[in-house]
């Protein structure tokens, strides 16, 4: 296409050429007979009516977002007006049951649904291949039972908590299932090597800033969004307290440990884990346009609730994640939400002074609710010590009770009027509260500059929690009578224990190699066990998975002086066999039927005697 000349642009100004001087036709122009005519006709007494823009309604008071799901309005289109909000009717879909077992489960039932064998054999496997890759000489390639072997040892040492962790192979405070499942160097040499990625798969232009831990979150995530989510959910931010080196790493005032590494999760009202998402500022998987609309917090809202079907659960949040457009498009999706609020991010709403308020007393509450078609939405100002703002798309000020207050002037307690929306709020927000205490109470401290050792130890820590909660729920389903449900620290050392024994083989003593001498070694009488060994054994019955595992069931002989009290239960007989596993015999048989089936030469497999 050749440029204009200053010649041809005068002349196109002066409208002496055009391109459309080639579609000129009589019938599309006006002639001057039909201006004259009209001329003649017209009326300069005739009254027009003028048009008024107000009434036709503007298609772009509600845009709806190309993203299916989403509705937004604009802030200049939201209005307000201080008039009692009309909570909608709702019926709530029946919430899907989880199904339960016949009978209570063992507690590695309940974490092989997290992490399985197929789990530990990954990182056995990475494990080995980065020894290779590092040239590591002296690295004994490691396998599926002692990597559980190596995560038991860390659950243990989450409930014993010693300053160091070489105190648990030292002779003063040994613990000796941690020392005889594993010797020190052992354990270090496979903690400074775990892998559960091949580092050489990382692409050169990664932007996952947790990708060398990724699929510990990504199998935890999968799990989590199986279970049957409970009615009452809410999504709040957690910590993993780290203060090493870390460009992700956060600082929340007001967490118990503000330093670290920051997840958001959806939790429901029990404590249990549905959906998990780890901050690292430009989240994949939260997309850019959603950030813009609905903010962070609203986005990753959305994120985590997406999986939710409608008109069955109640959502709660605070005020870093609430906004008009995420209330405005939890209403479309029929999810109930309510949650404290930045009144700024609402549109500037027409509540009263703090100073009136004040004047009025505490308890003194204010409620507006929105004004334009199609959105349903209520605020509350309630004054305690001070101006709390709320907002939801079922309830406001509803049912007011009475709340126990201390007032400090008269130094006496008080009660105060209390609005429905603040109950609400309390009964159903601490869902993500009670899971990230339960992490803290036996959380497995490392004392490392590694950042990935912490997210693993967290990753296992909110695995067992899961786990235990679950098994908590069944034990109510099963009627299990309160004194007989294992409590968390039982559930997890009991579970270590299981990851420990159940399927592990035990290696006979090797024989002393070389040649054997001519003369006979002069005959010593050696006692069988020490004082210290004595103190040492300590009679226990191995946990049910332990017995049932179908693993090293054979009966040797004990060796004691004195017999030792049957693990049958409910048998009063004494004997000196026993298992490598600690079985003694099937739970039927009392210990003289056990003693006729040994004379009679059957081999015990498991639970079951099965005749040679």
């Amino acid at each position: 296409m050749s440029k204009l000349t200053h010649t041809d642009i005068i002349d196109l100004l002066d409208g002496n050429v055009s391109e459309l001087s080639d579609f000129e036709s009589d019938t599309d122009s006006v002639g001057e007979l039909e201006i004259d005519e009209l001329l003649e006709n017209f009326d300069e007494n005739e009254t027009f009516e003028s048009l008024d823009y107000n009434d036709i309604d503007n298609v772009n008071d509600f845009p709806e977002v190309d993203v299916p799901g989403w509705f937004t309005i604009e802030k200049k289109d939201m209005k307000w007006v201080q008039k009692p909000f009309t909570p909608p009717k709702i019926n709530l879909n029946e919430i899907e049951q989880s199904d339960c077992p016949d009978e209570i489960q063992s507690p590695l039932y309940y974490f092989s649904k997290y992490f399985d064998d197929s789990d530990f054999k990954n990182m056995s496997f990475f494990t080995n291949l980065y020894a290779v890759q590092k040239n590591t000489n002296n690295f004994k390639p490691t396998n599926t039972q002692e990597m559980k072997e190596f995560i038991a040892i860390h659950l243990m040492m989450g409930v014993l908590k010693f300053p160091r962790i070489h105190m648990y192979w030292e002779n003063n405070t040994r613990i000796h299932i941690i020392a005889n499942t594993m010797n020190r160097n052992r354990f270090f040499s496979i903690r400074s090597h775990f892998h559960v990625i091949n580092n050489m798969d990382i692409p050169t232009n990664n932007h996952d800033k947790f990708i060398k831990v990724r699929p510990l979150y990504d199998r935890i995530k999968k799990a989590c969004l199986k279970l049957p989510t409970e009615k009452y959910l809410s999504v709040d931010e957690q910590i993993v307290p780290f203060k090493g080196h870390l460009s992700v790493k956060q600082y929340i005032r007001g967490k118990p440990n503000p330093w670290g590494i920051k997840f958001f999760l959806l939790c429901g009202q029990s404590g249990i884990m549905y959906n998990i998402l780890l901050y690292q500022g430009l989240m994949p998987e939260v997309s850019e346009e959603s950030r813009k609309i609905f903010g962070l917090g609203g986005a990753v809202v959305l994120y985590l609730s997406d999986h939710l079907q409608c008109n069955r659960h109640y959502l709660t949040m605070d005020n870093f994640f609430t906004s008009i457009n995420l209330m405005y498009t939890l209403q479309k999706k029929e999810i109930y939400a309510t949650g404290t609020i930045r009144a700024n991010r609402f549109c500037n709403p027409p509540f009263v002074s703090d100073k009136i308020m004040k004047n009025l007393g505490r308890g003194t509450t204010f409620e507006i609710s929105s004004n334009v078609p199609d959105i349903n939405i209520g605020l509350v100002k309630w004054y305690d010590n001070k101006p709390i703002y709320l907002c939801s798309n079922i309830v406001t000020s509803g049912e007011v009770d009475k709340v126990k207050r201390w007032d400090r002037k008269k130094k006496e307690y008080v009660y105060i009027e209390r609005p429905e929306i603040v109950r609400h709020y309390n009964k159903t927000m601490g869902g993500v509260d009670k899971h990230d205490q339960l992490v803290s109470f036996y959380r497995c401290f490392i004392k490392s500059k590694k950042w990935t050792l912490r997210m693993v130890s967290h990753a296992f820590d909110m695995a067992v929690n899961n786990s235990w909660l679950e098994y908590v729920e069944d034990a109510k389903k099963l009627k299990v009578p309160k004194k007989e449900i294992i409590d968390l620290l039982n559930f997890r050392m009991r579970l270590a224990e299981e990851l420990i024994y159940v399927g592990k083989t035990v290696t006979p003593p090797s024989k002393k190699k070389g040649r054997p001498t001519n003369t006979p070694s002069p005959v010593v009488k050696k006692k069988l066990y020490s004082e210290t060994q004595k103190m040492m054994l300590v009679d226990s019955r191995p946990p049910t998975s332990v017995q049932h595992d179908s693993v090293n069931h054979l009966p040797n002989y004990d060796g004691r002086k004195e017999s030792t009290r049957c693990k049958n239960t409910g048998c009063k007989g004494r004997t000196h066999d026993h298992s490598p596993e600690q079985l003694m015999m099937d739970q039927s048989k009392t210990i003289l039927e056990y003693l006729k089936i040994v004379e009679r030469s059957l081999l015990f497999i498991g639970m079951y005697p099965i005749a040679i």
